[in-house]
C-alpha cells in the first residue's frame, strides 16, 4: 500500500512540479487494495469486502507496536507505518492460517526441516559447492 501511494505522489510532482501529500489519500488506498483489488481480478462478488456471503478473508493488526504510533488516523497508520510484526493473526476463506503469530495449519518445523534437506540435495545434484565461511563452527 505504501509504494502504491508513493508511486502516485511522485507522478504528481512530476506533472505539476509540486508535491502533493494529499495527491492519493490513504482511504483511496485502502479501498484500492481490498474493493477494487476484487475487482480488478473480476472477484468482487467473492472476496475484496466483508460481507455476507463472500469469503471471509481479514488480517487483525495491532496498532500499538512502535512503528504505527502515535495512533492519531488508523487508516493512514495502516497504509504508511503497517509492517509485518503489527499482523497478529490471519484468516483466509474462514479458516486461520495465522493465529496470536503462529501458524497454525501448518508445522513450521517440519516445512524448515524439509527446505534444508531439499536445497542440500539440490545443490549436490547441481555438483554446487558452496564454501563454508564460517570456519570457527
Amino acid at each position: 500500500m505504501y509504494l502504491a501511494s508513493l508511486i502516485n505522489k511522485g507522478r504528481e510532482a512530476y506533472v505539476s512540479g509540486m508535491t502533493n501529500p494529499t495527491a492519493l489519500p490513504a482511504g483511496t488506498v485502502l479501498k484500492m487494495v481490498t474493493m477494487n483489488g476484487a475487482k480488478s481480478v473480476l472477484w468482487d462478488d467473492e472476496i475484496g469486502s466483508l460481507e455476507v456471503g463472500k469469503k471471509a478473508d481479514m488480517v487483525i493488526v495491532n496498532p500499538f507496536l512502535w512503528t504505527m504510533v502515535p495512533l492519531h488516523d488508523c487508516i493512514a497508520n495502516l497504509v504508511y507505518c503497517m509492517r509485518t510484526e503489527n499482523i497478529e493473526s490471519v484468516m483466509c476463506n474462514g479458516h486461520w492460517i495465522l493465529k496470536n503469530r503462529k501458524i497454525v495449519n501448518v508445522n513450521e518445523e517440519e516445512v524448515v526441516s524439509l527446505a534444508i534437506r531439499s536445497s542440500s540435495e539440490l545443490l549436490k545434484r547441481a555438483g554446487i559447492k558452496i564454501p563454508s565461511k564460517m570456519k570457527f563452527i
